[in-house]
């Protein structure tokens, strides 16, 4: 064998070997294509699963980093694939990141032990999705932080696109998911676009993104250019739609009554105000919110910060933390936190007490032999409450009477200090009730 070519296969396979993977279970094969192609740019070698069932066979041949699995209201395919994926060693601990329905947060925390470390209700903000990918598979993922608000909405056919202080290249390539699959949702068979600039003054500079738009716009299925409107004054738009041989047909125009006309019959109404009014600014009677799990405005769109263990940040878990010992209390932490828990940590029973309310948490891990000598007194108050999270005492203490004492204000189980990682992780999360 020629030296340089052995020299090039080793290594392409230490390269390899060292590359991130990602597996993709998606039944919306326009976005698993779009992930693929975003992961790939960042290096990440990805393996998309054709149709869910062979989800565990590309799953157990490929050992992923990291699980993308998009559920749908049955749910029954893919809860045979993580009891599979949890019954096997080899892929017990591979994290799953799930988009799916909205459904009570208790079901959510049981998908934990399934190894499940994210759960982001459709439809999803992208880059918050992406930041989550990005800290799980842990390599820096590029994503442009242009500044640019996109509001994709719809009456009848007519499918109104605007954008407002930039082009941002994800938001321009999501938009073909956007369209194609509000097309397919309402049932469009002649969609008709108008693209709109607010206030958004481009040059010749923004020419290669102004290009990646029109072609996102035109590759989803039964768009025309005969049908897509551009409302803007700039005269660069102009120029670079009329010079170019695969945006024939499309129109630019400042005038937005010029064309209404030209995509509406206004035959039936006495002027042109009249069928903006009837056939635009009428909402329609799905919202756009309802027709994609993709949202087009980002949460870094808001200037907010999202707090840790919330709904919006896709927390499976949240778990708090109760124990005097700190060194204790930091290395439980630790071990909840390796599979994606917000974990709170209380070192006294009154700081807990001041600050839970209910539904605060799924999980509460306990040590009763707290400083301030309140570890009961938080098993009693839990133990008034209808719904309240499984308890977890865990502690040094084998004293008979504490023990049953424990279990009888409703503490679901009484472990010794200390137990090896993972068997405190399945021990904690067997405890975790709710149903898929």
């Amino acid at each position: 064998m020629d030296v340089h070519y052995f020299l090039f296969f080793f290594l392409r396979c230490i390269i390899l070997d060292g590359m991130k993977k990602v597996l993709i279970i998606d039944t919306h094969t326009l976005f698993k294509d779009f992930l693929k192609q975003k992961l790939s740019l960042d290096q990440i070698e990805v393996t998309v699963s054709q149709q869910k069932r062979d989800g565990y066979t590309k799953l157990i041949s490929t050992l992923p980093n990291l699980v993308i699995l998009d559920m749908n209201e049955d749910k029954e395919i893919e809860m045979d694939f993580l009891e599979k994926k949890a019954g096997d060693i080899n892929t017990l601990n591979i994290p799953v990141i799930i988009t799916g329905p909205a459904t009570d947060k208790k079901n959510i925390a049981s998908l934990a032990k399934y190894g499940v470390i994210k759960y982001f209700t459709k439809p999803i903000q992208f880059d918050i999705f992406f930041e989550a990918v990005s800290n799980v598979l842990k390599i820096p993922l590029t994503l442009d932080t242009t500044p640019s608000v996109l509001d994709v909405h719809h009456n009848g056919n007519i499918i109104f696109v605007e954008f407002a202080y930039g082009l941002n290249r994800e938001k321009l390539a999501l938009l073909q998911y956007k369209l194609t699959n509000m097309i397919e949702h309402e049932h469009i068979e002649s969609p008709k676009i108008i693209i709109m600039f607010t206030g958004l003054k481009l040059t010749f500079v923004d020419g290669y993104n102004l290009e990646f738009l029109l072609d996102n716009v035109l590759a989803c299925p039964k768009v025309h250019t005969k049908n897509v409107k551009i409302l803007s004054n700039n005269d660069f738009i102009a120029e670079l739609i009329e010079g170019h041989p695969n945006y024939s047909g499309i129109e630019v125009s400042d005038n937005l009554a010029k064309i209404t006309n030209a995509l509406i019959d206004t035959s039936y109404a006495s002027s042109v105000s009249e069928v903006i009014t009837d056939r635009i600014i009428t909402s329609s009677a799905v919202s756009d919110a309802e027709t994609s799990s993709i949202e087009t405005r980002f949460h870094a769109d808001t200037g907010e910060t999202i707090p840790l263990g919330t709904d919006k940040d896709g927390t499976v878990l949240n778990v708090a933390i109760i124990d005097s010992d700190t060194q204790n209390l930091m290395l439980t932490r630790t071990v909840f936190e390796t599979i994606g828990a917000n974990c709170t940590q209380f070192t006294t029973g009154e700081d807990f007490l001041n600050t839970y309310v209910p539904g605060m948490f799924n999980l509460i891990i306990l040590d009763v032999l707290l400083s301030d000598q309140k570890g009961f007194a938080i098993l009693e108050r839990l133990h008034l409450e209808e719904d309240a999270p499984p308890v977890i005492v865990y502690s040094q203490t084998l004293q008979k009477d504490i023990v049953v004492k424990v279990l009888s204000l409703g503490a679901k189980s009484y472990l010794v200090k200390p137990q090896k990682p993972n068997l405190l992780l399945h021990k904690c999360l067997s405890y975790i009730s709710g149903s898929f």
